[in-house]
Order: structure tokens, then sequence, then C-alpha cells
């Protein structure tokens, strides 16, 4: 209980999951919309992520999905780390932002490296889903 509350004396945490139940996802789509930036005839994949933590984040890595991800800010905010592929490191420069409540991005993290960083004292809470 008292890591939920964000109490300061537990650690930092970082936890995601994936989620392809029908009725779930029905669920959990009524919490937040689709991205403006997204087509009208886009496909709605049949599986969604969740991400949440507490002054934590996600180390640097490649995801192995097959299609774009787009990622919702819903609470919260973090810092992402992007790093371009050691092919281009010569052209293309690390880049970081900050994603706050109401953001989406739209990143192919097939190809860049990535990792992100809560903001210090903040939970966050964030929806992935795939696109293409």
């Amino acid at each position: 209980k008292e890591r939920m509350e964000n109490n300061p004396k537990e650690k930092s945490w970082y936890v995601g999951w994936g989620n392809c139940h029908p009725l779930i996802l029905q669920e959990m789509r009524k919490h937040y919309p689709k991205p403006h930036f997204l087509p009208d005839d886009s496909e709605i994949p049949s599986k969604e992520y969740v991400f949440m933590g507490y002054d934590d984040g996600a180390t640097m890595h490649l995801d192995f999905i097959n299609r774009l991800m787009w990622q919702a800010q819903l609470k919260g905010s973090k810092i992402w780390h992007l790093h371009p592929p050691p092919e281009c490191h010569h052209v293309c420069k690390p880049l970081s932002f900050l994603a706050e409540p109401g953001d989406a991005v739209l990143v192919d993290t097939r190809v860049w490296y990535h990792g992100t960083t809560i903001t210090p004292g903040q939970f966050s809470l964030s929806i992935q889903s795939e696109y293409g």
C-alpha cells in the first residue's frame, strides 16, 4: 500500500504489461481518445500496453514489435530519451523531450533506442498501442 501511495520511504518502481482481452480493451479505451494524428481509417490493434511507475522509468532499449507505436501520457510526466541506431550516429543526434498528461508521441521504437525517466516525485501512467 505504501508503494502505491508513493511514500518517500519506499523505493522507486516501474511496470508494464500488455492486454489483449477484447472486453478489457473496450473498457480501457473509454478512458482515452485515439490520438488526433492517426488517420480515421487506421486499424485498431488487438493489444495495448499499460506502463506505470513512480520515480523510475525504462532503461534504453529497442522494441520487437510489428508496427510503429504511439504512446499517450495520461498521468504524471516523463522524459523520453531517443538515440539513433549505430549506423546513423554520425548523422542523427540523440533527442530528449518531456511528455506531459494529454501528450501523445509516435516513435518507431524498432529503430530508435529509447528509454524514459519519470519526473522525480511523480506517479506516471501511460497507454501504448501499435499503428500501421
